[in-house]
């Protein structure tokens, strides 16, 4: 076994980690704040922005104890952080598509209060909560994938005693 395949997947681990969790603290203070403010106007704040603040955080502390433990990965967590990452992003999609970001830089709220700042600022926020979404669930997805490549090729290999399932990295 050459350094390269033992070390390069470790390595790959811990930046992946790393940019979830980025990614994730990113999404939580932005769709935090959101929610924080529209508490504060008696707004009762949308359903799917407390969902994906909701998979944010997970996917902060998952990716948070995962890092501190870093050989330690469980496949089946990341996989089905892919897929609630994924969801929360199809639900800000959803959202941004109705609001007409693209077209129209005046969104007004029905309260005539920004909830996020400048009027111009609003859409820019809501494009980085659905693009760092994306790139999260991106990140799980790719953990899983090379968790079990490597669970795959340690079946494998006939020299030594496999380790358990959970310590693949």
């Amino acid at each position: 076994m050459s350094k390269v395949s033992i070390y390069l997947p470790r390595v790959l681990a811990i930046v992946f980690r790393l940019l979830q969790l980025l990614s994730a603290v990113i999404v939580t203070g932005i769709a935090g704040h959101y929610c924080r403010t529209a508490g504060m106007y008696k707004i009762t704040p949308e359903p799917r922005f407390v969902y994906t603040t909701v998979i944010a955080s997970t996917s902060l502390v998952y990716a948070f104890f995962c890092l501190l433990f870093w050989r330690y990965t469980i496949i089946p967590a990341d996989a089905l952080l892919f897929v609630l990452n994924l969801a929360a992003f199809g639900c800000v999609v959803n959202w941004i598509g109705r609001m007409g970001c693209e077209k129209a830089w005046d969104v007004e709220l029905h309260t005539q209060t920004w909830l996020s700042g400048k009027a111009k600022d609003q859409c820019g926020r809501w494009a980085a909560v659905e693009t760092f979404t994306f790139v999260a669930a991106i990140l799980f997805l790719a953990s899983a994938c090379m968790a079990g490549w490597k669970l795959w090729k340690q079946s494998k290999s006939e020299t030594g005693k496999p380790e358990p399932w959970y310590r693949c990295l």
